[in-house]
């Protein structure tokens, strides 16, 4: 009985270490799902936080890329700047040396009227022998004929004297003119050099602004690769989608201008059938007539068949009908390539109102500031100040109005065989199919929150599918 007490004993054991081993068992297997769902969320979180910070990395180094490309763009101003004062300095240098020139001749012309007129004076003065009264000097000649001359002598050197101190005078006059204007352009060129140092200050500040970003830029290698490979993308997007609608745009100018073809052809063909039917009508009513007449009478029909003839064999009113519209095609594409747009090259409007810097020129570059890198841009990128608007170029009709990831809403405006491009707009005030005047605002640029609200515009000029560089149309 012991032995078997003893027995259920240790089986009770063996059971409850089991029960609790399961237990054991089940609370780790428990712990193990809340941990991964912990880790798993964690990551999550960890995934995000990450993308966003690459995100933010991106943004910021697209808006050192646009800083940088700004202050390209105003150490070009700033050189074009000091170039021109410097082109100023050596005009007013040349100025300067012209006067100095002028008053040495001035002054010398001005010693010889003195020293001419002083000996006259003295010489005169000799032959009046020191008598201190012209008529003394008149009267104390020894006849009338040398007083008659005497009288004469004075009264010429008394004009010549009076010519020769109004010389003097006005000598004295342009000499002090000189004088005067070579004082203004010293101050004129004391600002000159005063405006010529503030912009080398200016510039030398900027170059240095530059190369922090420069610097600031190679340590972002990677986000800059980024950035760089989607704007590039974009670009693309965008010449893929000009191509795409200016290929449409032609199809349906061709589809057009085939069934207008077509229904002219319709209309010329109608015309001349009805015109055959009236002949054969006229000819049916003559040949209708009594043949109880005279022979006179008989041979009418044979005379009328003359007319019938005659109206038969002309196709001169046909030929006349097609030509204005060949004639008056050819003379609108005439005017559209060698008229008013093309006629303009070099005067057409500037894209934009008021203040503008071209940050990034047409064409492709290498970076003037970032090795290995090069720019690729089918037309200019114009920046304004915030709330700055576009406008049209030229007369024109708006061909589209679309919208692209990075160039927001876009407008096409064709001018004949031209074509102008607005990217990067906000709000527009126009629609596709609506005339434009010269000048006329089209839409407000986008202001990039992200950027300090910098606006940019994008503008292209296009011969159909050709690129131009707007700069050498647009001023």
């Amino acid at each position: 009985m012991k032995q078997c007490c003893r027995i259920g004993s240790v089986f009770l054991m063996i059971v409850m270490l089991l029960s609790a081993v399961d237990m054991s068992a089940a609370r780790k297997r428990t712990r193990s799902v809340t941990s991964v769902k912990q880790e798993q969320k964690a990551n999550a979180q960890a995934i995000k936080k990450t993308s966003q910070q690459l995100d933010e990395n991106a943004k910021a180094t697209s808006r050192t890329l646009n800083a940088l490309n700004t202050l390209g763009a105003e150490i070009r101003q700033q050189n074009d700047s000091i170039a021109s004062i410097n082109h100023q300095i050596d005009s007013i240098d040349s100025a300067m040396k012209h006067i100095n020139d002028s008053i040495v001749t001035l002054d010398g012309k001005l010693a010889a009227l003195r020293d001419s007129y002083a000996r006259s004076v003295t010489r005169i003065k000799n032959s009046q022998q020191g008598s201190m009264d012209k008529l003394a000097f008149i009267f104390s000649a020894e006849s009338f004929t040398q007083a008659y001359r005497r009288f004469r002598y004075l009264g010429e050197f008394s004009k010549w004297r009076k010519r020769r101190n109004d010389e003097i005078k006005e000598v004295q006059a342009r000499l002090e003119k000189q004088r005067d204007e070579l004082t203004r352009l010293q101050g004129v060129k004391s600002g000159m050099l005063t405006r010529m140092n503030v912009a080398r200050n200016d510039l030398e500040k900027k170059q240095n602004e530059t190369s922090a970003l420069v610097a600031k830029l190679k340590k972002e290698g990677a986000s800059l690769k980024k950035v760089l490979r989607q704007k590039e993308a974009q670009a693309r997007a965008l010449d893929n989608e000009l191509d795409r609608l200016i290929a449409e745009e032609q199809r349906r100018q061709a589809e057009e201008k085939r069934k207008e073809q077509e229904r002219l052809l319709a209309e010329e063909n109608a015309r001349k059938k009805q015109q055959q039917k009236e002949q054969e009508a006229k000819a049916a009513a003559k040949n209708g007539k009594s043949d109880s007449k005279s022979d006179k009478a008989k041979s009418a029909p044979a005379k009328a068949e003359q007319p019938e003839r005659k109206a038969v064999a002309q196709p001169k009113p046909a030929s006349t009908a097609a030509k204005p519209a060949t004639n008056y095609a050819m003379a609108e594409t005439s005017r559209k390539l060698t008229g008013s747009f093309e006629s303009n090259k070099g005067r057409l409007l500037f894209p934009v109102n008021g203040k503008y810097k071209i940050v990034r020129p047409f064409g492709r570059h290498k970076h003037p500031d970032l090795p290995h890198v090069t720019t690729d841009n089918g037309g200019i990128d114009i920046e304004v100040p915030a709330g700055g608007t576009a406008r049209a170029v030229f007369d024109g009709t708006v061909s589209e109005v679309f919208r692209l990831p990075g160039y927001n809403t876009i407008v096409m405006v064709r001018h004949g065989k031209y074509l102008t491009i607005y990217a990067n707009l906000s709000n527009i005030n126009v629609k596709k199919g609506d005339a434009l005047k010269q000048g006329q605002t089209i839409g407000t640029i986008y202001s990039d929150p992200d950027d300090g609200n910098r606006s940019i515009l994008h503008f292209e000029l296009r011969q159909e599918k050709q690129k131009l560089n707007p700069t050498a149309w647009v001023r």
